[in-house]
């Protein structure tokens, strides 16, 4: 059994037998939600897996479409070094400075150009937020 399906039981347990048993209006509205608890970490964990390399997926595409679009124009130092940062890293903290890099270059890049780059980077969060939502719902 895996452990997605343990805490599935588990919550099951929780709903089916043990909550009714309780007499005490407390004790039992805990059991209840403890067994909404289980529910949401089996599904994080049965998805966590998937989500990892849909996250990766996601960073592999955010990079490869910036790098296209720095190389169209040239672009502030910070911005190009921030990129190559997030390339190696792959992390959010990466993600972060390229974030800062692009706002703090807001004025040298122009209202359309920082736009159009900021909603790449946006559209990547957002992806990952829908993620992460899948199992908190």
């Amino acid at each position: 059994m895996t452990p997605d399906q343990l805490l599935a039981r588990l919550a099951t347990t929780l709903r089916r037998e043990i909550g009714p048993a309780v007499e005490a209006e407390y004790p039992r509205t805990q059991a209840f939600m403890a067994a909404v608890v289980l529910e949401k970490l089996g599904r994080q964990l049965a998805t966590a897996e998937a989500h990892r390399a849909a996250d990766a997926a996601d960073m592999d595409r955010l990079i490869a479409d910036l790098d296209t679009a720095l190389t169209a124009q040239a672009v502030p130092p910070a911005i190009t070094s921030a990129v190559a940062q997030l390339a190696r890293g792959r992390d959010n903290a990466a993600l972060c400075d390229l974030i800062s890099a692009l706002y703090e270059s807001r004025e040298t890049l122009g209202a359309a150009r920082f736009d159009s780059l900021l909603g790449r980077v946006r559209k990547t969060l957002r992806a990952s937020v829908d993620r992460r939502m899948e199992f908190a719902a």
